[in-house]
């Protein structure tokens, strides 16, 4: 992309998030709410990863990264305020930029949700704090069979945006914090489509904050309003279920295919359910189940070109119905916060006929609840520790049971 429309474009970017929270801050001016704008700025290398580069090697290029940030904090009138940190959420938007044309992995940009917290105080100006961002990025480099054979790092321009942040935070006065700490950050697209090796970044930062309405943090410490109700120690029956596509990776050894990575897409369906022993207010464990019908088990695909037109052609036969079929058990552990948690599953297959993915699974991801205990999950489904199987978005509900004391 021409370097002056990738300009014009971040400075309209630059001007519509400035205008949208402007009018998002003086909507909530009536109720007081406790906001923030903010610019952070950061300086970090991408991590070394397979075939990274256009030409294939393991490439750690330099790259600086703008942020510009609308936050919502907490007013620290509820006992969860003090429980889980002053928490507060918001929405962001980030613009890398890699100053050397070697290598060149586009024009790429974020759009993200975020959510942070103290972990720590340490006097009345610095505290330690975390923030967690999840979104989309748009305008990567990606591979391509002919243009860009060997770039296996990732196979679609829009891809999920992943990033942890720890930072100090130090209060520079009333209305004005300045933050310095380092980020992790992760793109890929969840094998959505291969070949998706992803890639990591990693930075230093320094970000200005400025807050609309401070809450005053010595008189919510005084009130008593963040004494906790007493936890009742419950049994949490999860169960979900899942539907989703992805794309696979083959030989094309004596098939005739022009490349490893075929675009067909397999419908993915699942079921699952958690029996979670939620004896804490921040986390709760317990054995899964999952059964998975997955159309790409043992499906073979063959590549013809058209002796008369030339035109390239894709087959694909799918094995028999009965090898779609996988059940797995696994171990779940959930870090809960008000209205959403976070998760892992570490599993098994008892059940299975795949000859590529290994019978070893990972399930992590976010999960939200949108009504009472109806719930949605965004997680991603890997094998054998290292390979993502698919992206996946889940719908499902919670049935509890408290134990008598």
């Amino acid at each position: 992309m021409n370097r002056c429309i990738a300009f014009k474009r971040i400075k309209l970017l630059f001007l519509s998030f400035f205008v949208c929270s402007c009018a998002l801050a003086g909507d909530t001016i009536k109720t007081k709410r406790p906001q923030f704008i903010s610019a952070q700025f950061s300086e970090g290398f991408l991590l070394p990863n397979s075939k990274i580069g256009g030409d294939g090697g393991s490439k750690t290029p330099a790259y600086s990264a703008l942020t510009l940030k609308y936050g919502l904090s907490a007013r620290g009138d509820r006992w969860q305020d003090a429980l889980y940190g002053m928490p507060y959420k918001g929405i962001g938007v980030y613009l890398p930029y890699f100053p050397s044309d070697k290598y060149d992995l586009g024009d790429p940009f974020s759009v993200f949700l975020f959510q942070g917290a103290r972990l720590k105080q340490f006097s009345p100006h610095w505290s330690l704090h975390y923030e967690i961002n999840l979104g989309v990025a748009f305008g990567w480099q990606h591979y391509d069979v002919y243009e860009r054979p060997r770039f296996m790092a990732l196979g679609s321009s829009t891809n999920i945006h992943l990033a942890g942040n720890w930072y100090l935070k130090w209060k520079l006065s009333r209305h004005w914090d300045l933050h310095v700490g380092v980020s992790i950050t992760h793109f890929s697209n969840g094998a959505l489509r291969t070949p998706n090796n992803g890639i990591n970044k990693a930075s230093a930062f320094i970000e200005m904050a400025y807050k609309i309405h401070p809450v005053e943090e010595k008189k919510i410490l005084t009130e008593g309003v963040y004494t906790p109700p007493a936890f009742h120690k419950n049994t949490a029956h999860d169960l979900a279920f899942m539907f989703t596509t992805r794309t696979v990776k083959v030989d094309t050894i004596g098939t005739g295919l022009r490349s490893k990575y075929p675009k067909h897409r397999f419908k993915v369906a699942g079921l699952s359910y958690s029996y979670m022993f939620h004896n804490t207010r921040r986390f709760m464990f317990g054995p899964s189940l999952e059964a998975v019908y997955d159309e790409s088990v043992r499906a073979e695909f063959r590549g013809e070109h058209d002796p008369i037109s030339g035109q390239y052609s894709e087959y694909i036969k799918l094995g028999k119905f009965s090898d779609r079929f996988s059940v797995g058990v696994s171990l779940k552990g959930e870090l809960t916060m008000p209205g959403y948690s976070i998760f892992a599953n570490l599993g098994y297959d008892v059940l299975h006929k795949d000859k590529i993915d290994k019978r070893l699974y990972q399930i992590y991801g976010l999960k939200v609840y949108l009504f009472n205990d109806l719930y949605a999950t965004f997680g991603v489904r890997s094998t054998n520790l290292t390979r993502s199987r698919y992206l996946y978005l889940n719908v499902g509900y919670t049935f509890r049971h408290f134990r008598k004391k």
